[in-house]
């Protein structure tokens, strides 16, 4: 446990919130400021503050119980489609540094999803800029 991470003290019992599953491996509970009705934040128990950090076997664990949240969440709410995913550093909206899944149950059509970014990042590139991508990416 790090003591001064927000999430580690919730973990602990420390801090309240409004905890909807937990395991052995993980703990899920509704994030205070719902992007969506139901949003929900997944956190390891073991202190983290990215995923190239966490232990393979915890990751394990993660996903498994994202994967029941999503079903608890589906179950309860009836939302038509979800959004699952993570901010990864400080330039991504990452302010909590205990890794997090955010699971966001969406009740309309036509999200954009996270290929929206692109609108923001750039957009999309040719064969020729996506080989040499891949190239760089292998070889590292």
């Amino acid at each position: 446990m790090n003591d001064d991470c927000l999430f580690c003290r919730i973990i602990a019992g420390q801090v309240p919130a409004e905890r909807v599953y937990e395991d052995g491996d993980a703990l899920a509970f509704l994030d205070i400021m719902q992007a969506a009705r139901g949003h929900t934040l997944v956190v390891p128990r073991v202190h983290a503050a990215s995923l190239p950090e966490l232990p393979d076997a915890a990751a394990t664990g993660l996903f498994r119980a994202v994967k029941a949240v999503m079903g608890k969440i589906d179950r309860a709410l009836l939302p038509l489609a979800f959004n699952v995913g993570w901010n990864h550093g400080l330039a991504a909206g990452q302010h909590v540094f205990h890794l997090h899944v955010h699971v966001l149950p969406r009740f309309t059509p036509g999200g954009m999803g996270v290929q929206a970014l692109g609108i923001s990042e750039g957009g999309g590139v040719d064969r020729e800029q996506l080989a040499r991508l891949g190239t760089a990416i292998r070889g590292a």
